[in-house]
């Protein structure tokens, strides 16, 4: 009775130990036990040949196995040094891993599950039908696909086609170069795209959208809430449904505004919120306030506008009862003469005091008056009229 182990560490220890009961000079096919080697089962297509310390071990039908290498399965191919194929028609590259039906793997790269596809270098492909075909891939889940060159997915049926690319979630895909879909059925077909979220589709490039049921056309755009559908390039959308509006007089909703202005023409726009979803912005700082500044005012800012114009309005209004409450004074030859005078206009109210004196002749007269009104205002007039002969 003859006992051998044989050990082999590739991230994992896959240890085989076997009861070989073999006589010294049998002529059993089957089974051959090598000082450096273990074969097992019919067929054994491909051993290896005219190397010393070949370290390899082969089990199951039609297998092929090379220096310092595992087959275990039939049709089991590992030829390639240091391969490690283990399953049913199995198919390792050099020091690559190997593991479930069919499973194949390229050099330094590991496939696990039925049917998974871990061909590029150093990618990895884990999950029945994974597939991570070109170099530096990885793909985990049951038909994810990484093709793109250092791209990864993650999920059911994940799909990471661009280079650079990443998709995590069920059926996430992230197809353009540097893109990035997050969440189930997310999209990132945008160059430098990002979508976080899902149903989450985000096409333009380098723009961002988190949240769920976004679809963002546009390009250098953010959305962030849910069910955003209507962007513009250049843009900001916060929140649930905000969408852009676009005025019949401009543009896709920009465009220049006529006036000596800072930043009259529109280049994008920031929405948060949509007709029927109106929302405030709260704590914004006060704005500069200059004949270039582009800064958003606050409330408070406004206020004191208002409040401005309010000012105005009633002074303006109590200077319309003063100039009603001026009054003319008598005109009489070589006297003087006086008038006095009361108005009220739009809730103000003013009073006068007017006097005059006339020549003797009666060919002039000159007179003045003074007001107040209920704005703690005073005012004065003076004035000279006559005839000419």
């Amino acid at each position: 009775m003859k006992k051998c182990y044989f050990s082999l560490s590739l991230g994992a220890v896959l240890v085989l130990a076997a009861n070989l009961a073999v006589a010294q000079n049998s002529s059993l096919d089957i089974i051959k036990y090598e000082k450096e080697g273990i074969y097992i089962g019919k067929s054994i297509t491909e051993v290896p040949k005219n190397i010393p310390n070949a370290k390899a071990v082969a089990v199951g039908d039609r297998t092929k196995v090379g220096e310092s290498a595992v087959a275990v399965g039939y049709e089991a191919d590992a030829q390639k040094e240091g391969a490690t194929a283990v399953g049913r028609g199995t198919k390792a590259q050099s020091y690559a891993v190997a593991m479930g039906h069919k499973a194949e793997a390229g050099v330094q790269a590991i496939s696990i599950g039925k049917d998974a596809k871990g061909t590029g270098t150093l990618s990895v492909a884990l999950g029945d039908e994974a597939k991570a075909t070109h170099n530096h891939t990885l793909a985990f889940g049951r038909r994810a696909s990484a093709s793109g060159d250092s791209s990864h997915a993650f999920g059911y049926g994940a799909t990471a086609t661009g280079t650079y690319s990443n998709a995590f979630g069920v059926n996430a895909k992230a197809s353009a170069v540097r893109s990035q879909a997050i969440g189930t059925d997310s999209l990132a077909s945008g160059e430098g795209s990002i979508s976080f979220g899902s149903g989450v589709h985000t096409t333009g490039k380098n723009s961002f959208s988190v949240g769920r049921q976004i679809t963002n056309n546009s390009k250098n755009t953010v959305a962030i809430g849910y069910n955003i559908q209507h962007t513009k390039d250049n843009s900001v959308f916060l929140g649930d449904s905000s969408a852009y509006t676009a005025p019949s007089e401009t543009s896709g909703g920009i465009g220049k505004v006529d006036g000596n202005y800072a930043g009259v023409e529109a280049k994008g726009v920031v929405s948060v919120g949509s007709k029927g979803n109106e929302r405030r912005i709260q704590n914004v700082a006060a704005g500069l306030l200059s004949h270039h500044s582009t800064d958003a005012v606050n409330g408070s800012q406004l206020h004191a506008t208002n409040q401005r114009v309010e000012e105005v309005n009633k002074d303006a209004k109590a200077g319309i009862a003063a100039a009603m409450a001026f009054k003319e004074v008598p005109f009489v030859p070589g006297k003087w003469s006086y008038a006095a005078g009361a108005a009220h206009y739009s809730s103000e109210s003013a009073v006068s005091l007017n006097l005059g004196r006339t020549s003797a002749n009666g060919k002039y007269s000159i007179s003045g008056g003074i007001s107040s009104d209920s704005r703690g205002r005073v005012g004065f007039r003076v004035g000279i009229s006559g005839v000419f002969n």
